[in-house]
């Protein structure tokens, strides 16, 4: 192939707006796959081309990210960060019920421990502000990120039910389960600040 050739599926992927990560891994399998195709069937490159991109056609298809995300990405980005987020929610349960149980046998290990979690967030902010990281805009879409809305919608639906069957309890403080939610939120913090370091995409841009 040509460096015209090359230019020009590298013009295709990137209107697909690919991460950079995947972006190279598609464009990797695009050549080899092309080149392939040229050597075996003797056809030309516009032909090759044509037919790896439809061989392509349902893992570049344009979908939406996330039912609470406008963005619209390709399938084969969604998988993976489908998967990313299904650990990240698995880490984050993972805490919040550790903390929930500390709470219950400890109130003032769980306050240390919470403390701790809330200063690890602040560093972090102020990490990607002083350095320049991350803009203010990209801060507020972190804010309205799918996971953290999914936990919102979440305690909106059962706090008020575990209200009503524990009416006997007045203050809100005593539910080990309020805490596990805010555990739960500042976790999923902490890993958006961290991939967002890494410059790992999880759908903040």
């Amino acid at each position: 192939m040509t460096k015209e050739n090359l230019i020009e599926i590298g013009k295709y992927l990137k209107g697909k707006d690919l991460s950079s990560a995947v972006f190279a891994e598609v464009y990797d399998h695009f050549v080899m796959q092309i080149s392939e195709l040229i050597n075996k069937k003797d056809i030309n490159f516009t032909e090759a081309f044509l037919q790896t991109k439809f061989n392509w056609q349902s893992e570049l298809e344009m979908v939406k990210a996330d039912l609470f995300s406008f963005k619209r990405i390709t399938k084969i980005e969604k998988c993976i960060l489908q998967d990313r987020f299904k650990k990240m929610m698995m880490i984050a349960f993972l805490f919040s019920v550790i903390m929930g149980t500390v709470f219950y046998f400890n109130e003032n290990v769980y306050l240390c421990f919470q403390g701790a979690l809330i200063a690890m967030h602040v560093l972090f902010l102020m990490y990607h502000f002083i350095f320049r990281k991350m803009s203010f805009s990209e801060y507020q879409k972190m804010i309205f990120h799918p996971l953290l809305l999914r936990n919102v919608l979440l305690m909106l639906i059962i706090l008020p039910l575990t209200n009503i069957i524990f009416s006997t309890t007045k203050n809100l403080w005593e539910f080990p389960l309020n805490h596990m939610f805010i555990t739960f939120s500042v976790v999923l913090q902490i890993q958006l600040f961290y991939f967002r370091a890494k410059k790992i995409n999880v759908l903040l841009v």
